[in-house]
């Protein structure tokens, strides 16, 4: 399956998780509140695509503070990820450096923080 989408994202863990797992990360705490202003406010993006336009070459190569990233693209801090892959933040931080994005480490992790580093 091919995913195009964060909603299909979702589906895929919702079938693919324990119960439990996919509950903890899909919520939101207490009146999930903010979980329905961060899904307004994703509906609020939209792309306009640049129809004809040569994009075999795109270069999204840029600097924050004063470090080379690929694209200007953050990997948002996700707690227990271990919950979900056994490799939890070990596979993300490998992945964010094989890929030259950044990563928001959060307090709450299941691995060694200077392992991560």
């Amino acid at each position: 399956m091919e995913i195009t989408n964060v909603t299909e994202y979702e589906a895929i863990a919702k079938e693919k998780l324990p119960k439990m797992v996919y509950d903890y990360y899909a919520s939101g705490a207490e009146d999930q509140w903010t979980l329905q202003e961060n899904r307004n406010a994703f509906a609020r993006i939209l792309f306009r695509p640049r129809i004809l336009i040569d994009v075999s070459k795109i270069d999204m190569t840029t600097t924050v503070l004063g470090f080379k990233i690929s694209m200007p693209i953050m990997v948002a801090p996700t707690a227990m990820q271990k919950m979900a892959h056994p490799e939890g933040e070990y596979a993300t931080a490998r992945a964010a450096h094989e890929l030259l994005v950044l990563q928001n480490l959060v307090v709450k992790v299941f691995s060694k923080r200077e392992d991560l580093l």
